[in-house]
């Protein structure tokens, strides 16, 4: 099957792999961290690099851009940072940071040490410590919800971070996503794309293309597309329309294992991490041709 190559490649940014991305809330930059805890932030426009950032002694797993300009980074070395014109303006020490999440203006961050954590997103000063029963994997917020992925379940806690349903699920939701409207998460897990219904919890299984575990994922800001990366085996990208889940676009593999994908906030582009030390860029135009057939009715 054909496949797109990257429109510009960030070669060996990040030696040992990208680990993490994200783009500003405005669009216009970018932030890559990598396996060794380095930050690095680029013009979205023009790929030039703006600095680097030096806080971390391990892996970058979580990046959050704030409205302020400033943004907090967690890591595998417990460290959770709130950078403010590339200097540290607080930091705190904590268990391994798996995932990041604005909600009610407040930083939440997810940990490898069974507690969700809400901090104050302007001072990182601590608010308010939930236990859970087992370790935050992924966080995706939307209006007043908040998802919190574990290893087995999802967590839907209203805004006051009470838990208002519980979602079973039989395998990790890797990359935990809310749709942009709000009525639907999605995950990636091995082979397949996770669905569920947030207002009855009903899931779906859904086949891909890919040949390994789906390590993440992205819905578009329109909601019309959902963007997978494979990790292990695969580490190629698929880009399926949500409303069939046909594959509308597949993007050439990663040399090594992907890492993250995330689109920019005005869906124009694709931006993907990988273990192979690059961040792509893909410009995303409207998909012209279709899968034909590949990907199988969810079952």
């Amino acid at each position: 099957m054909s496949a797109a190559p990257p429109d510009r490649v960030l070669a060996g940014i990040h030696e040992f792999g990208a680990t993490a991305l994200a783009y500003t809330p405005d669009g216009r930059q970018f932030i890559s961290g990598g396996f060794h805890g380095e930050l690095r932030m680029w013009d979205a426009a023009t790929l030039h690099p703006l600095g680097e950032y030096r806080g971390h002694r391990r892996a970058v797993r979580a990046i959050l851009p704030l409205a302020s300009g400033d943004f907090v980074s967690g890591g595998d070395d417990g460290r959770l940072i709130l950078w403010q014109d590339r200097h540290i303006k607080r930091h705190v020490q904590g268990g391994k940071v798996t995932a990041l999440a604005l909600f009610q203006g407040q930083v939440v961050s997810g940990q490898r040490d069974g507690r969700l954590r809400v901090w104050s997103a302007d001072t990182l000063q601590p608010v308010r410590e939930i236990q859970l029963s087992d370790d935050v994997v992924a966080l995706t917020a939307h209006g007043t919800q908040l998802a919190v992925g574990l290893d087995h379940a999802i967590l839907l806690l209203d805004a006051d971070y009470k838990i208002r349903r519980t979602i079973r699920t039989p395998h990790t939701p890797h990359d935990l996503q809310f749709s942009p409207d709000g009525r639907i998460l999605a995950a990636g897990t091995w082979f397949r794309l996770l669905e569920w219904d947030v207002a009855s919890g009903e899931a779906r299984s859904i086949p891909t293309e890919h040949n390994g575990l789906l390590t993440s994922i992205a819905f578009s800001p329109d909601g019309r597309y959902l963007a997978t990366l494979g990790r292990h085996t695969d580490s190629a990208i698929r880009i399926v329309d949500t409303t069939d889940f046909r594959v509308v676009r597949r993007y050439q593999a990663h040399e090594l294992c992907g890492a993250v994908i995330r689109f920019s906030p005005d869906g124009q582009t694709l931006a993907s991490g990988s273990d192979d030390e690059s961040v792509r860029l893909y410009r995303f135009n409207r998909p012209a041709y279709s899968s034909n057939g590949a990907i199988p009715s969810a079952h």
